[in-house]
């Protein structure tokens, strides 16, 4: 687990699985899990939102659609 990331469970509409917030100014995390899932598929979930914060992504200049788009191997 990283320094600046921190997780939370959260009832989302289904079709969410998670997403992560960045506090730019605190160089700072937070992953938004679905508490309607499981366990594992949770797991899944914060390793998917850790890679964007790992990749750089909230700085790349893509829009959240092509950066999916990208994670998935879709572009």
């Amino acid at each position: 687990m990283r320094d600046n990331v921190r997780e939370v469970i959260q009832d989302l509409p289904i079709g969410i699985k998670g997403f992560v917030v960045e506090d730019g100014a605190e160089d700072f995390y937070t992953i938004v899990l679905n508490a309607r899932y499981s366990r594992e598929a949770n797991i899944e979930t914060y390793k998917h939102e850790l890679k964007h914060i790992e990749g750089g992504d909230f700085r790349s200049g893509e829009s959240a659609d092509d950066v999916e788009r990208r994670a998935h191997g879709i572009l």
